[in-house]
């Protein structure tokens, strides 16, 4: 005969035996429960109902792994049905020093000439080397002192010649400091998509920190000198130590389409940083980003998306930014690299070579589309390529760039980006030209910049042509360029001619 349990107490126990010699516990629960308070009875129920739903609730609960989705920046945690998220918040980092700084004040005299040739700089290792070892470089007329009105002592002299003031470099200023703390102060990096409002769509960290340094470094700091040296320095700690063997810069998150445009950005911000420190510990990273460029290089004579492919305009402008900023701290670029890029130009050039289309898909249709970015990013690209400053197509595409996008943050045109460029233009033309732009950009820009609240010293991206891709930081970043502008690069011309015999 098999054992029979009771669920309680073991049948044949010495506990049992003992329970039964005094009428049996059902008995004695029966008892009990008629002698109690009904609601001590009912309280009781109540206790053992909630302990055995606990232990049901705690013993079918699946397990889950947790998944972070890490993100740069000051962050909040927040959990949903997939797991727990960190995720940026919405407050900008809070630094130590919330002073506005200055950005032109210096206490070193002024020069008496701000377009006299800086000091010679070191001699630099080939861009190229090993992949057109034999080829002479080309240096563009003047290139090689660009970058002067950075200077100490410069600055403030260009400053007032070109039509700025202490107006546009209040913007300047505040716009530094709401950068500054827009910084990760973990890694030295920015980011497109926030701690800030509105922030871009698609994250690019080596874009965003490319973007942030140059307007850091437009405004004259470096690693050692400026205000800001310590921001400088805290974001090129890690992007040297991101570049890779070939030149590239493995920094977070990079979108595909962006990947070259971004290395483009970096490679400029580096040749500039160089150019202004001579640094010779950069001397060797900025070679090795600038020989990625050249490599990269697509058949027709741009860049596009991916390295060795046909290029567009709007990449390839700023490759020849990227590839003239390094002449200007002297570098040696192949000849025939800007070669190839004046052969491009001349396959998206539409009419008479004052408009540029985006790309020419094939060679029994014109380039497009032709927009205002391009074409100023072509015109930009034929000044520093040696048309002459008169040059009738010059002067007949920049005055249709100005006519028909006026720096309007109201207008359906509002396009920050291409206003960056046009404003290049312009300012290398000089003359009436430039008068007429700068009269409306030193109005506008403070005009619109905010001036309140935790977004203070940024631009809002919103009703922009490309806002919505690049956010805040994207259009804030363009907007200290064009207010950079008196002395971010000296007038190519007139430098030119200053260094005529």
């Amino acid at each position: 005969m098999p054992r029979v349990f009771d669920p309680v107490i073991p049948v044949g126990s010495a506990a049992a035996a003992g329970a039964s010699g005094s009428g049996g516990l059902g008995e004695r629960l029966t008892e009990f429960i008629r002698n109690s308070p009904a609601f001590s009875v009912s309280l009781s129920l109540h206790c053992l109902l909630l302990l055995l739903l606990t232990l049901w609730v705690v013993r079918e609960r699946p397990l889950r792994k947790l998944r972070l989705s890490m993100a740069f920046g000051p962050a909040s945690i927040q959990a949903n049905d997939n797991g727990i998220d960190i995720v940026p918040a919405k407050e900008p980092t809070k630094q130590p020093d919330e002073k506005v700084t200055e950005v032109a004040k210096t206490e070193l005299p002024t020069v008496k000439s701000p377009r006299a040739a800086p000091s010679p700089k070191p001699e630099l290792p080939d861009a190229a080397a090993g992949t057109a070892a034999a080829d002479k470089p080309m240096v563009a007329p003047a290139v090689g002192m660009l970058l002067a009105g950075r200077e100490a002592g410069r600055k403030e002299v260009l400053l007032g010649a070109a039509g700025g003031g202490d107006v546009t470099e209040l913007a300047v200023t505040l716009a530094l400091d709401w950068l500054k703390k827009q910084q990760n102060q973990k890694d030295g990096l920015w980011s497109l998509t926030g701690p800030y409002d509105d922030g871009g769509s698609q994250e690019n960290e080596l874009a965003a920190t490319a973007m942030a340094l140059l307007a850091f470094q437009g405004a004259g700091n470096t690693l050692t000198e400026g205000p800001h040296r310590a921001v400088v320095a805290r974001a090129w700690r890690s992007l040297l130590k991101a570049q890779q063997e070939d030149g590239s810069f493995d920094v977070g998150q990079v979108p595909m389409q962006h990947a070259l445009y971004s290395h483009a950005q970096a490679t400029m911000a580096l040749c500039e940083l160089y150019g202004m420190s001579r640094d010779p510990k950069l001397a060797e990273p900025a070679a090795r980003a600038v020989a990625y460029c050249v490599a990269a290089q697509g058949p027709n004579g741009g860049w596009r998306y991916e390295p060795g492919k046909p290029g567009d305009m709007s990449v390839t402008g700023w490759y020849m930014m990227a590839l003239k900023t390094a002449e200007m701290a002297g570098m040696a670029v192949p000849a025939t690299t800007f070669e190839g890029i004046g052969g491009f130009l001349d396959t998206v050039a539409n009419g008479n070579g004052s408009r540029y289309g985006y790309r020419r898909d094939s060679p029994l249709k014109p380039a497009g589309p032709v927009t205002a970015a391009v074409t100023a990013e072509g015109l930009l690209c034929r000044q520093y390529l040696g048309w002459p400053q008169k040059d009738p197509r010059l002067v007949e595409g920049l005055e249709l760039l100005m006519a028909e996008n006026p720096l309007d943050f109201e207008s359906d045109s509002k396009d920050a980006y291409a206003w960056y460029y046009i404003t290049q233009v312009a300012h290398h033309m000089e003359g009436e030209a430039w008068r007429r732009w700068n009269d409306r950009l030193r109005e506008v820009l403070p005009r619109e910049q905010v001036v309140k609240g935790r977004q203070r010293g940024s631009w809002d991206p919103s009703l922009d042509r490309w806002g919505h891709i690049g956010g805040r930081l994207f259009v804030t970043s363009f907007c200290v360029y064009m207010l950079e502008t008196y002395y971010r690069h000296l007038p190519l011309y007139a430098a030119q001619q200053a260094e005529a015999p």
